[in-house]
């Protein structure tokens, strides 16, 4: 990650006062986010063996106590990396390099290694055979599934991910995914969120929430929907890896009983808001995250009358 007074033009060159090498990624953001909370979480993908990269991303998952046992190895690519562009007004540039995690394939993904988990939480990886093959052995053993989608996947078009989509039980994605998935050309409102969130009830997704940024985010299911407004931040520092603190934040609340129902699902979405709210405040993608007390505290909070 980098940080620079601007964004070069055409033809431009600008000066990197800073440059960081931070672990990063959606699903292991979202990985190192869960087990920070205190949840129990193995990470499945593909990692150059014995590279600058691949090191620095084992030896951050092991400080966060997750379980990197199911981690894939290839001596035939490096492990993916991104090079991250922050302006003084907090725009934000990704230049992706997916690199060996392109090539988790679907013979990667063991029926034993995913049947041991409570959920199966998919995000960001443009080659989508290992998640089928994920979210198909947890449908069948009744693990729900939680899809994050990421540009990689919602760029494929709503056709190429469908077969996907049947698959998963939760879906969160970004104001501008859903709005790219479904070739949506005007602003969102609650009317038109609805009427085109009936696809997904015909494809079989049970939640769908849209993360709005400040504006906090929008949960639905098939008969119900509501905005869960976001948390009071006070200075908004770096919007970085601010939608996987969210997913780790639902998936926090998730976990704690797998319910489907609009009340309970409400709290798990203010929970993925107060983790979000935290992490915007801090630079770096996983940093602000709160701690085990922390989320804790603030769980205890959320009284079912008050929802």
């Amino acid at each position: 990650m980098s940080q620079v007074e601007r964004h070069p033009l055409e033809d431009d060159e600008v000066f990197v006062s800073e440059l960081k090498l931070m672990s990063g990624g959606a699903a292991a953001n979202t990985a190192y986010d869960c087990a920070k909370l205190g949840l129990r979480v193995a990470f499945i993908g593909k990692i150059g063996l014995n590279d600058a990269f691949g090191i620095k991303i084992l030896s951050d998952f092991k400080e966060a106590n997750v379980n990197t046992t199911f981690i894939k190895y290839t001596t035939d690519y490096g492990t993916g990396s991104a090079y991250v562009v922050l302006d003084k007004k907090g725009d934000r540039r990704i230049y992706a390099h997916s690199g060996a995690a392109n090539y988790l394939s679907k013979n990667d993904i063991k029926p034993n290694e995913i049947t041991q988990a409570k959920i199966t939480f998919l995000s960001s990886l443009k080659n989508i055979e290992p998640f089928l093959e994920a979210a198909r052995i947890s449908k069948e053993n009744n693990i729900p599934v939680i899809l994050n989608p990421g540009m990689l996947i919602i760029d494929q078009g709503l056709n190429k991910i469908t077969e996907l989509l049947k698959r998963v039980d939760v879906f969160i994605l970004s104001r501008r995914e859903f709005k790219i998935l479904l070739n949506i050309p005007e602003d969102l409102n609650e009317n038109l969120i609805k009427k085109n969130a009936e696809l997904f009830w015909n494809l079989g997704i049970k939640v769908v929430i849209i993360t709005l940024g400040k504006d906090g985010a929008f949960l639905l299911i098939k008969n119900c929907s509501e905005l869960i407004p976001s948390i009071e931040v006070k200075k908004v520092i770096d919007t970085t890896g601010a939608g996987d603190a969210f997913s780790a934040g639902f998936i926090f609340g998730f976990v704690k009983n797998l319910s489907y129902k609009f009340e309970d699902l409400k709290k798990c979405v203010k929970i993925g808001n107060f983790v979000a709210g935290n992490c915007v405040q801090e630079l770096g993608a996983r940093n602000g995250i709160p701690t085990e007390k922390e989320i804790s505290v603030f769980y205890s909070k959320l009284k079912p009358k008050t929802l």
